[in-house]
């Protein structure tokens, strides 16, 4: 009561009062326990205002047809009702839209990213640590590369931050933050990297580790053969980008960029798997693997940078004793 008091005293006293006087110990305590309690109060609403979110995202996903509808009525609050636009210009826009809505696979996509959006506040909660997380990644890309038709040709919006997808804006939450989580499942580096791979590391699993490194392999070409197509636009699409002229879809001519993957991309992907496998302990077949890769791409950029890696690996560089005791620990 007493700290109220003074609190309400404070609050209340005219400015000059307050550059006047020094605080007293009484009057910082009583300023860190409002603080403290606006902060646990906006904790609380950011929270409350997830579970919604999440309950939401979770029920989306249950078909293609809901996860249609479910875009449709983020679209209509985000890009019509926020905006003061009546209910006849919401519609005038799903008309011009029909052809792009009516794309095979669009609700299968948009179901895709709002499972990767779930897992994207599942990520910022982890804070962090993603061993938990590992296997649903895993397993969501599973899902999307397990078939690569199932999208007709519309895997486009998955190339999206689901943290800026009008779902995410619907309910408040595009300023979610997340440190080294991929806010794309499409974004294959960095779902291996930051999220499958650290665990194996951790643990030491090398074969499981070489078979995730072929997973990745794999998916890499997959996104450029089956999935190459022009931004089609999706769950962040709101009025703007779906009309006019690149709400075409499909997959396009992805034959070259497939063949630069080919002998450019794949090799070094190869190499970078041996030299992961390599400083992760499995030396032996890693190093056989590095040296078939160089003198079966003599020609690749990269093949003398790769040579100069592999005899670092291999055969390290001396320290000099004396200059090692002069840098100290």
């Amino acid at each position: 009561m007493q700290r109220t008091a003074i609190l309400s005293l404070l609050l209340s006293a005219a400015p000059l009062a307050l550059h006047a006087d020094s605080l007293t110990e009484a009057d910082r305590e009583a300023l860190i326990e409002k603080l403290d309690g606006l902060r646990d109060s906006a904790k609380q609403k950011a929270m409350g205002r997830l579970g919604v979110a999440l309950s939401a995202y979770r029920e989306a996903m249950q078909s293609d047809e809901a996860a249609m509808a479910f875009y449709l009525k983020c679209v209509e609050k985000v890009e019509f009702d926020d905006q003061k636009k009546s209910s006849q210009e919401f519609r005038e826009w799903k008309r011009r839209q029909e052809d792009r809505l009516k794309q095979d696979g669009l609700g299968r996509c948009l179901r895709h990213q709002l499972r990767w959006l779930v897992l994207t506040l599942e990520a910022a909660e982890a804070q962090g640590n993603y061993k938990d997380l590992a296997p649903k990644a895993s397993a969501a890309l599973d899902d999307i590369f397990g078939n690569p038709d199932q999208f007709g040709g519309n895997a486009n919006p998955l190339r999206e931050a689901v943290t800026s997808t009008v779902f995410a804006r619907a309910y408040n939450i595009a300023n979610a933050k997340v440190d080294n989580w991929p806010l794309s499942p499409l974004d294959i580096s960095a779902v291996f990297n930051q999220v499958i791979f650290p665990p194996l590391r951790v643990t030491g699993k090398l074969d499981l580790m070489r078979e995730q490194w072929l997973r990745r392999i794999r998916y890499e070409g997959l996104i450029r053969q089956e999935m190459s197509g022009r931004p089609a636009g999706g769950g962040g699409e709101g009025r703007g980008r779906g009309e006019g002229g690149r709400g075409g879809g499909g997959n396009g001519d992805g034959s070259g960029e497939h063949e630069k993957f080919l002998s450019e991309t794949l090799p070094d992907l190869k190499w970078q798997m041996e030299e992961d496998m390599y400083r992760a302990g499995d030396q032996q077949r890693a190093a056989v693997n590095m040296l078939a890769l160089i003198e079966a791409n003599l020609t690749h950029p990269k093949a003398r940078e790769w040579a100069d890696r592999f005899r670092t690996l291999i055969d390290p560089p001396k320290v000099d004793k004396d200059t090692a005791e002069k840098a100290g620990p």
